[in-house]
């Protein structure tokens, strides 16, 4: 997984590419962490650029998201396609992010 930020505004945009899968924890863990220090009102996770996520990249973003609900951010995934977009809307992602 690569990944990639841009602060604007108050916004955190997290882009993401490649595939996201459990080999990517640590990259998760980085991308936490920098939503825990900057503290931004909306996060939005770019997918546009994945191409597969498993399961337990699944986990993680959910655990990404749970820190910045709990400090009352908004989350948001944006610009899925292909089978990253079918995953969006079989998990029933949209019950626990905004999707864009």
């Amino acid at each position: 997984m690569e990944y990639a930020f841009e602060s604007t505004g108050g916004n955190l945009s997290v882009r993401l590419g490649g595939r996201m899968t459990h080999a990517d924890y640590k990259g998760f863990r980085d991308i936490l962490g920098r939503i825990l220090g900057d503290r931004p009102q909306r996060v939005v996770f770019d997918l546009a650029r994945v191409e597969f996520v498993d399961s337990s990249a699944l986990g993680m973003l959910l655990i990404v998201r749970d820190a910045a609900i709990e400090d009352r951010r908004e989350v948001v995934l944006k610009g899925a396609a292909g089978q990253v977009e079918k995953l969006v809307r079989v998990a029933k992602l949209h019950k626990y992010f905004t999707v864009e």
